[in-house]
């Protein structure tokens, strides 16, 4: 059986297009073969529900949102952190996770020591799930730092929204990345990246897509993100999960038809990211 690892971006109202994606990777790849999943901000969420199997759970929370427009978006934020209810609502103390699951959280208990912390859920007390995963989507506009034991938490998507960091030091196959950068990337090097089956949606209304979560744009982009990613599958897991030559054979193709791909190296990425956030917002 072929070991898998998972990976989701964060990036708002986007995060249904997130559900789309597991709802298809759910009819083509066993759960179990899922090792590991890296997540940031809203894909944390998603990552979560797909862990503990209440992706239909999840799908009913995003079709019920209806926050018209930008305004409500920002208006409700502003009043108190909206995700907070919708992560309340998930998370059960009965709940099993079945998958090693990393949420990215930025670590500011020392404003002049800011790290990144990649925490995993299976590996802290069951009753602290819960506000790590608040924290994971806790944006500095928004809200307050989490406090959580000893430490003070913010959303790590700010400097590491496509987590993959936490999965390289681990022997998996290949690894389902789920992203909304308009930027096409390879990641880390030729070898590595031909073992990433890349699954982006570019978008010319970054902004309003980003941040609108009205029923219809909400529907649109999880019926969208199912349709997509189910053909790409088709595609790639034609002769099962198992057969790796081919897997690898299909990335290359599609990575080969991805022109003016950035290079991205994904230590340097996060250090670069976290100098430039202490310059920002701690030292100027």
């Amino acid at each position: 059986m072929a070991s898998i690892g998972l990976v989701l971006s964060g990036g708002f109202a986007k995060g249904a297009y997130q559900i789309g994606v597991l709802k298809a990777l759910s009819e083509f790849v066993k759960h179990d073969s899922v090792m590991y999943i890296s997540s940031s901000s809203v894909g944390s969420l998603n990552a979560y529900a797909y862990s503990t199997n209440k992706l239909k759970n999840a799908e009913d929370m995003w079709r019920d949102m209806n926050l018209n427009g930008m305004s409500s978006f920002l208006k409700m934020f502003a009043r108190t952190p909206y995700v907070f209810d919708s992560v309340d609502a998930l998370v059960d103390g009965n709940d099993v996770m079945k998958n090693n699951l990393y949420v990215t959280c930025l670590n500011v208990t020392n404003m002049t020591k800011i790290k990144l912390n990649y925490i995993n859920l299976r590996e802290v007390e069951p009753h602290k799930i819960k506000e790590y995963l608040k924290a994971s989507v806790s944006l500095p506009i928004f809200s307050k730092s989490l406090k959580i034991s000893n430490g003070k938490y913010f959303d790590g998507a700010l400097i590491d929204n496509i987590p993959i960091f936490p999965l390289m030091k681990y022997h998996l196959d290949y690894i389902i990345v789920v992203h909304f950068d308009n930027d096409t990337y390879t990641f880390e090097n030729e070898y590595f990246d031909n073992k990433l089956i890349k699954i982006n949606f570019l978008d010319d209304k970054i902004i309003k897509n980003t941040l609108s979560f009205d029923k219809m744009s909400i529907s649109n982009m999880l019926n969208s993100g199912y349709e997509q990613s189910k053909m790409m599958f088709e595609i790639i897991f034609r002769k099962g999960t198992d057969d790796l030559d081919y897997i690898y054979e299909k990335i290359s193709f599609f990575n080969m038809l991805t022109k003016g791909q950035k290079l991205r190296i994904t230590g340097d990425v996060v250090m670069n990211n976290i100098n430039k956030f202490l310059k920002k917002f701690v030292y100027e």
